[in-house]
């Protein structure tokens, strides 16, 4: 059987391979690796490019000699997604045939001590200052403020329900995650809200009066109950004086308003919403998103790609050429890791998808596949060099 996948390994590579031996091919990678990696761009000489790159180094791996490219094959999204992973499941290929691992690459991400994703963590803080750390709480009712219970489910969410529906003080609560952390909240009010990692959502633990208005800092996908008589308003800093608020009565959207980012940006999955920005405002359509470059303070409405925007709700990373220095605040976001910079990274891109789910190792070694950057790392500091 080895030889026979080493001979369909072969031909995959110049091009030979009929579409039954590609599919036992196919077959054999799903069974023996589960490595998640798509390579996406609409660019065919970039596509022929890092191709190119990734078999010269699997090549050398496996001890496959090079060969030229196949003429009329082109690495697409889709009808070639399978084999990225194919290839890059390589590595992979003489370990799973039991005849030892193929020489590693001397690059430093492969020896760096490993850093697990990041997790269900977050901190609740409640009206008093006090602080909870709730991946420490056990299931069920962890306080009450005001009139509200607030409940930890065994599922690892939070959740707000209103016990007394007598007259209340307003109270606030914020539910803050740390870098390599996230946390999913459903508000009073039925709300369901996913925050990402380095976040924060200060809220009434029950609203009152005629609008529902809380308060973001960083990332959040948001399911908002439906209440024609009181709008739901997300308020964002912007780095100004000046807040983004976005308005919406029942609908689904992403928010991404970190701090460190050049743009505020809402999409919208549903319903529709309306974006204040000073002066200026923007109406929303499903599939349509809005961004805010915060050094020109001006709002400009675009077609949205929605997948990539709610990646991180999901499990993935999607970069859509996306620049190297936007991946790593991702990557530091997630995993909890200081990144520093090496050499000019600035006119570097990447597009494709990776799962949120593997250690940082790995991550890193599939961007380094591409050949586009290379890592070096101590301890939890990531050096990005081109």
């Amino acid at each position: 059987m080895k030889d026979n996948i080493h001979q369909l390994i072969e031909k995959y590579l110049d091009g030979s391979i009929t579409p039954a031996e590609e599919a036992i091919l196919m077959a054999w990678y799903q069974e023996h690796n589960q490595t998640d990696i798509e390579w996406l761009s609409e660019n065919e000489d970039e596509e022929e490019q890092v191709r190119q790159r990734m078999l010269t180094r699997l090549s050398r791996q496996i001890n496959i000699p090079e060969v030229p490219p196949a003429r009329n094959r082109r690495w697409m999204y889709l009808s070639a997604a399978a084999s990225v992973l194919l290839l890059l499941g390589f590595a992979g290929y003489y370990y799973f045939m039991q005849l030892g691992p193929p020489a590693q690459p001397a690059n430093a991400a492969l020896a760096l001590t490993d850093i697990r994703p990041g997790g269900n963590k977050a901190i609740l803080t409640l009206d008093n200052g006090d602080k909870l750390v709730l991946e420490e709480a056990k299931s069920g009712v962890i306080s009450h403020q005001g009139n509200t219970s607030v409940n930890k489910t065994d599922s690892g969410q939070l959740s707000y329900q209103v016990t007394d529906n007598g007259a209340s003080a307003v109270v606030y609560n914020t539910l803050t995650t740390p870098y390599g952390g996230q946390y999913q909240i459903t508000l009073q009010d039925g709300t369901k809200v996913w925050l990402n990692a380095g976040s924060s959502l200060r809220f009434p633990v029950s609203f009152s009066g005629n609008e529902r208005n809380v308060a973001l800092t960083g990332e959040a996908y948001f399911e908002v109950a439906k209440d024609k008589s009181r709008p739901f308003l997300v308020t964002t800093s912007t780095g100004s004086a000046t807040p983004m608020t976005v308005r919406v009565l029942g609908t689904h959207f992403n928010i991404n308003a970190y701090p460190d980012e050049q743009q505020n940006t809402v999409t919208l999955l549903e319903g529709a919403v309306k974006v204040d920005y000073g002066p200026s405002n923007a109406l929303l359509a499903p599939g349509r998103e809005v961004t805010l470059n915060k050094t020109t303070g001006k709002l400009l409405t675009a077609g949205a790609d929605t997948e990539s925007a709610t990646a991180w709700k999901n499990g993935y990373f999607i970069f859509d050429n996306e620049k190297i220095e936007s991946i790593m605040r991702q990557i530091s976001r997630w995993y909890d890791v200081e990144i520093s910079y090496q050499g000019d990274v600035s006119r570097k891109a990447i597009g494709g998808s990776l799962s949120r789910s593997k250690n940082v190792s790995e991550v890193l070694n599939m961007l380094e596949l591409t050949g586009t950057v290379h890592f070096k790392t101590n301890g939890r500091r990531i050096t990005v060099m081109p």
